[in-house]
């Protein structure tokens, strides 16, 4: 497996900026460990890592290619609790939720716009 780099990354959504400047490397054969209290940002990394969310600045390598949808067919996440996000919009809960689903996200967002439409959203 190759190395994973993550190079000053940083995520903000709305006025909460969840992760700020963080770099580290996960090299393989390696066990490596995100700790922090809730709100640390642990959970925004490792969507970011897996491209469920993207990056606002900063980079994150895949051995030596940047994470994308390739990527995610070669990782996976498994969040404790599956549910919803408090701070994500529904569209975009929907949309996320379809991903992991395996439907591509021009797709999703035709189908979650047809949907909102429906029920009046």
């Amino acid at each position: 497996m190759p190395e994973l780099k993550i190079d000053r990354i940083r995520k903000q959504f709305d006025k909460v900026l969840a992760v700020n400047n963080v770099s580290f490397k996960a090299l393989p054969g390696r066990i490596l460990g995100l700790l922090g209290p809730n709100g640390a940002g642990k959970t925004t990394t490792i969507r970011m890592i897996t491209y469920i969310t993207v990056p606002d600045t900063g980079q994150i390598l895949f051995g030596d290619k940047p994470v994308g949808r390739w990527s995610q067919e070669r990782m996976g996440y498994l969040p404790e609790e599956r549910g919803l996000y408090k701070k994500m919009k529904v569209g975009e809960q929907l949309i996320y939720l379809a991903e992991l689903k395996g439907i591509d996200r021009k797709e999703a967002k035709k189908r979650v716009k047809k949907w909102l439409e429906r029920f009046g959203a």
